[in-house]
Order: structure tokens, then C-alpha cells, then sequence
């Protein structure tokens, strides 16, 4: 198959469409966006994007006219962005991106949004329960529709954390790791935050000598399991991003074990707040 095909998919307000827009400029493929359809559907149903969410997940018809839509894309030599939650699932062969961004900066940046009228909520509070309502409803539909979960990172070729990014360090990041998976070569799947990153200990006496940070995942936070000290450095030299291995060994009860008395001194040592606390 040609490699000229990418995914993107994501947390809301994870800056999917900017990247998809600057991609564009880049590569001169054209986008198919199916969150824009959806959301023009939701106007025509006088429904507000959690409402209409809530909806399809009795009216599934929707979501498949959408997805066998992508599907035929998928199999077109045409060279193609695809902006949509499932398309990794339909196009296997593309570059599978996946954005993800903290709660409270999500909910920030799709309060301030001016373009899109269905998704208005009165507070940033608001905005942050609509997500998350919202994101639930996703994640219940596609697992009801197609046995399929979308906040599992294994899916894609390429993880990353906007929380702490500009626009331009995204697109700059996502374009190098495509152009290397696009010649055959290896790289980096997984760019995390430091801010996002939670402490397991608060010292550099680590016995693990590797030059990689390396994480474990428990529901949606991640846990530094080596190199702090390297994180540690991250966070001093102000790096939005910072490249990590994820390690599928680690035990599952780390959430229900964390201290996060940890993460504030952490915190406070680095000169910086967390945006949330994990939490079983």
C-alpha cells in the first residue's frame, strides 16, 4: 500500500483540525474531516455536539454511513488527511496519529473557541463535564459498534501530548516522525508531557542506567518508572514534550497505590502546579 495516508485522531480540544490544516499546507493532501460533518449534522438536528453524541449512540446508522465513507477513502490511492476518531480502525495502512491533552487545558481552549457555535458552554467547568461526557459517549458507541477502544494508545504509530505545545512544535514534531515511518525508518511513538508526567519517587538513585524515560499508563495517567532524572531536566529547561517508552509490565494496582503527596513536592521542586491529580 502506498504510504500516503494519515489518521488523526484524539482528545477534544487536542488540536487535531490545526494540525490537520498545517499537515495540509505541508503535504498538499486533502482532508476529510468527520468531525465537521458531524458537527453540521448536529445543526441540522438543532443539537449541541454532546446532545447529538448522545443521540447516535441509539441511531448507529450515523456513525457507519460515516465510517464506510472513510473506509472507501481508505482504499483510494488518493493521498489523504483523515480527521476522524475511528479512521486508524478503518485505514490500517496510514500513519495513525493520536492526540491527547489534559482535561483542564482542553476545557480552556474549547471554551475560548470562536468557530464552532454548537459547542458554547456558560463556564470552563462546563466545557470540561461536556468533554468528558461527551468522550464517554465515544468510547461506550465505538466499543458497543466495532469492539474497538479509542483511548488505547497501542492503536497508533504516534502518541502526543499538546498540552504543553505550541501549534507549530506539534506539526513540527508529527511531520519528522511521518516522514521517518514514510522512508521505512524507525520512530518515535510516544512524546509526553513532563508536566503530565507523575513521580514514583522523588530522588535520581534509580537503578535503571537506559537513556529512555519510561512510563506506565493507568487509565489516562501516566507514571514516571525510570529516569526521573531526565524528566527532571525537562522540566527545568522548559520542554513541552519529551520523548518516552512505555512499559506494559508495571503492575495495575500503581493507581490505586499512588501517593500523591509525591506529586505536589515534585511539583513544587520543579516550580510548576499539576493540572489534575490521578485517581482511581
Amino acid at each position: 500500500m502506498l504510504k500516503n495516508k494519515i489518521t488523526i485522531s484524539g482528545h477534544l480540544g487536542s488540536g487535531k483540525t490545526v494540525l490537520a490544516k498545517k499537515l495540509q499546507a505541508y503535504l498538499s493532501y486533502e482532508i476529510l474531516s468527520v468531525g465537521g460533518i458531524q458537527r453540521k449534522l448536529a445543526m441540522q438536528y438543532g443539537m449541541d455536539t454532546t446532545t447529538f453524541n448522545k443521540y447516535m449512540e441509539t441511531h448507529p446508522e450515523i456513525d457507519i454511513e460515516c465510517d464506510n465513507m472513510v473506509s472507501r477513502y481508505g482504499k483510494s490511492d488518493e493521498p489523504l488527511i483523515l480527521d476522524s476518531r475511528l479512521a486508524w480502525h478503518f485505514v490500517p495502512h496510514a500513519f495513525k496519529i493520536h492526540l491527547i491533552v489534559s482535561k483542564t487545558i482542553a476545557g480552556k481552549r474549547i471554551f475560548g473557541d470562536t468557530v464552532r457555535e454548537n459547542e458554547k458552554h456558560a463556564s470552563i467547568e462546563d466545557t470540561i463535564r461536556s468533554n468528558y461526557e461527551r468522550r464517554k459517549s465515544e468510547v461506550m458507541r465505538f466499543k458497543k459498534q466495532y469492539g474497538v477502544d479509542i483511548d488505547d494508545i497501542y492503536n497508533y504509530d504516534l502518541v502526543l501530548d499538546t498540552s504543553y505545545v505550541t501549534p507549530d512544535e506539534v506539526f513540527e514534531c508529527v511531520k519528522n516522525q511521518y516522514l521517518l515511518w514514510q522512508n521505512g525508518q524507525k520512530h518515535q511513538s510516544l512524546w509526553l508531557s513532563p508536566k503530565n508526567l507523575f513521580p514514583t519517587r522523588l530522588d535520581d538513585n534509580e537503578l535503571h542506567t537506559g537513556a529512555d524515560i519510561v512510563v506506565s499508563k493507568a487509565n489516562a495517567w501516566f507514571f514516571i518508572q525510570h529516569n526521573h532524572k531526565k524528566v527532571s531536566e525537562g522540566l527545568k529547561n522548559n520542554l513541552g514534550i519529551v520523548p518516552c517508552q512505555i512499559d506494559k509490565t508495571v503492575n495495575s494496582n500503581i493507581l490505586a497505590n499512588y501517593n500523591c503527596e509525591i506529586a505536589v513536592k515534585w511539583a513544587n521542586n520543579h516550580g510548576f502546579v499539576f493540572d489534575e491529580f490521578p485517581s482511581v
